[in-house]
């Protein structure tokens, strides 16, 4: 019984090796054999190609993450140079909404931060 795996086979997913083929050694199991193996080594690079991409995209969040505080500490630390000796009203509300909005941006970066120290030991290591 003699077939070699075709592009069907793959779609439906591999056929089980079975161990008395392999003590028979029939060309039908060399195929199925070296199909697994393929498969292995396509498996094997997505995972790394996977790995790859998730490292990058952690760079880019951190970068990210970067500029995002930076924004924070200057809405947190904004001031109006005011005319005279008292800021107005409006001027005061401005400063504390961007007070806010600063402490809002870090509170959101404290939380990416703590995302992406997990990312990295709980998918990335485990894949590796």
């Amino acid at each position: 019984m003699s077939r070699a795996t075709t592009a069907r086979d793959l779609e439906m997913g591999l056929l089980p090796l079975e161990f008395t083929d392999c003590l028979q050694d029939s060309p039908y199991f060399r195929d199925s054999l070296h199909s697994h193996e393929k498969e292995l080594e396509r498996t094997s690079q997505n995972i790394k190609d996977l790995v790859k991409e998730v490292k990058n995209l952690i760079t880019a969040a951190k970068n990210l993450s970067k500029a995002q505080r930076s924004l924070s500490q200057q809405l947190v630390n904004f001031k109006f140079d005011c005319i005279g000796s008292n800021q107005t009203d409006d001027e005061l509300v401005i400063a504390g909404s961007l007070k806010e909005f600063g402490r809002l941006i870090s509170a959101i970066e404290d939380k990416r931060d703590m995302m992406l120290e997990r990312a990295d030991a709980n998918f990335i290591v485990p894949l590796e």
